[in-house]
């Protein structure tokens, strides 16, 4: 079982260079989320989690906010019946109508099947922590790993993270319960990604050695 995690980041950028509006490119992102499951299944990934958003994206103006929330929620449409879906963060931050539909689609999503797609939406570390510690104060007698993994945005161990975009940096993004999860950073537009991409980046992935910590077998 692998668990793979996706920054797709790059989008407004790939709006700007190709001439089209944020809508039309938030719209390319989808078209290559589903394609990039498809890459995904094919290589074993069995749990695909995708960063939605992070918390600060919730600040930008309202339209915005829509757009990438549309797009994000129309991915799940389009899939829903072929894939488990799931999904967990700081979900204060997102729209009511937002979260209904992707409750919804959670709750009619294909439960049985082998692969798990799973956004995190509002991502934040901050607000992750901050977040168990009032939901658990006063109601535990001590704070424990399972406990810990319990009550985390993504609570399964993260094998291999890639980010698009060119940035070399987390901004915030990083799964709590994964501190040995290995990162490719690529530098492409996300909805300019292709197949090529992504087997360049799981191969980097692939070929280093996990040692969570221990001396070399």
């Amino acid at each position: 079982m692998t668990t793979l995690m996706l920054l797709p980041d790059g989008m407004r950028r790939w709006s700007r260079a190709h001439g089209v509006s944020l809508d039309d490119g938030y719209a390319a992102m989808g078209d290559k989320l589903i394609e990039f499951m498809g890459w995904a299944r094919e290589e074993g990934v069995t749990t695909l989690c995708i960063t939605a958003s992070s918390a600060a994206n919730h600040s930008r103006p309202e339209a915005a906010v829509t757009t990438f929330m549309n797009a994000f929620n129309d991915v799940v449409r389009r899939v829903h019946d072929s894939v488990a879906f799931d999904f967990s963060g700081s979900l204060d931050l997102v729209s009511a109508p937002h979260l209904s539909e992707l409750e919804e689609l959670r709750d009619k999503s294909a439960k049985d099947a082998e692969f798990t797609l799973h956004y995190i939406l509002g991502m934040s570390l901050q607000h992750e922590v901050i977040g168990i510690f009032n939901k658990l104060n006063g109601k535990i007698p001590e704070l424990t790993e399972e406990i810990l993994a319990e009550n985390a945005y993504v609570p399964a161990q993260v094998d291999y993270l890639i980010r698009t975009g060119g940035a070399i940096r987390m901004s915030s993004f990083f799964p709590l319960m994964s501190p040995y999860a290995e990162l490719h950073f690529s530098p492409c537009l996300f909805p300019d990604m292709t197949r090529a991409d992504f087997d360049a980046a799981l191969k980097d992935l692939r070929a280093r050695e996990r040692r969570f910590g221990g001396y070399p077998v």
